[in-house]
């Protein structure tokens, strides 16, 4: 899973922050052009903070992102999350030397998740709505069908962002350099499930897309009134060079079960 591999990641690259902006293939540094997405933080043994996964603002105190992400922190005890918007986070932190954020909440998993297949959405409700960041728009429920139904999802776009690592690299490893910075990639339609959409980022092919600590990070897909988050980042195959993974936010399940949470204030 994407984003649980990062401890290996961070291990194997050491420091990278001077190193081009990650992802596969053609990353773009975002820096502010998704300032919604940010970074899922956990508690070292020495009280720093380290980067565990991405993930999307949905409301002002709901930060979506993977199931296997917010489990994961539930399985070693912390109950609690930091959220980092920093899209530098890994130039300005990457010495370990942030121990807290504005942006701290309650770590809740999905009841419905299993696997990376099956529902992978978590979020962490903040102890206060964070002010000056406009949250992201969920796709209504069954838009990636609708554009299935329509013929155009062949054709359609899809916007990765997230903080993660790069595909593997073979000179002295393999490893997956890790820079903590935030960027978006964009890859191509591959093949709808009734819970997962599974995306095309093959670089002969011309695509880019997602790898370790992307984990949890939105798709979005542009329409005529804004971007729509379709999915979260979910698995992929192991050299991060052919196929994505990523859980659907469009589902009536999945719309439902954040609805009870949305509305905080």
């Amino acid at each position: 899973m994407r984003g649980l591999a990062l401890v290996a990641v961070l291990v194997s690259a050491a420091v990278v922050a001077g190193v081009a902006p990650a992802q596969t293939g053609d990353a773009v540094y975002d820096g502010t052009t998704h300032p919604n997405v940010g970074a899922l933080l956990r508690k070292r043994t020495n009280g720093t903070l380290a980067i565990v996964c991405t993930g999307t603002l949905v409301s002002p105190r709901v930060f979506l992102t993977a199931g296997h992400c917010t489990s994961f922190l539930e399985s070693i005890g912390q109950s609690r999350a930091y959220v980092s918007f920093d899209p530098d986070f890994g130039l300005n932190n990457g010495a370990g030397a942030l121990t807290s954020t504005p942006n701290v909440g309650d770590v809740i998993t999905n009841p419905r998740y299993k696997n990376a297949s099956h529902d992978d959405t978590g979020i962490v409700v903040l102890d206060a709505g964070v002010a000056g960041i406009a949250p992201a728009r969920l796709a209504p429920v069954d838009f990636l069908d609708g554009l299935k139904k329509d013929g155009t999802i062949e054709e359609t776009l899809f916007t990765n962002v997230g903080y993660g690592s790069s595909e593997k690299v073979v000179d002295h490893g393999p490893t997956f350099p890790f820079d903590g910075l935030r960027k978006w990639t964009v890859s191509a339609f591959s093949a709808l499930n009734p819970g997962a959409v599974h995306l095309n980022q093959q670089l002969k092919k011309g695509w880019a897309g997602t790898c370790f600590g992307d984990s949890g990070g939105p798709t979005f897909v542009d329409t005529a009134s804004g971007a729509v988050q379709v999915s979260v980042v979910s698995t992929g195959d192991i050299p991060c060079g052919a196929t994505s993974v990523n859980a659907r936010t469009d589902t009536a399940e999945v719309h439902t079960w954040l609805s009870h949470y949305l509305g905080l204030t």
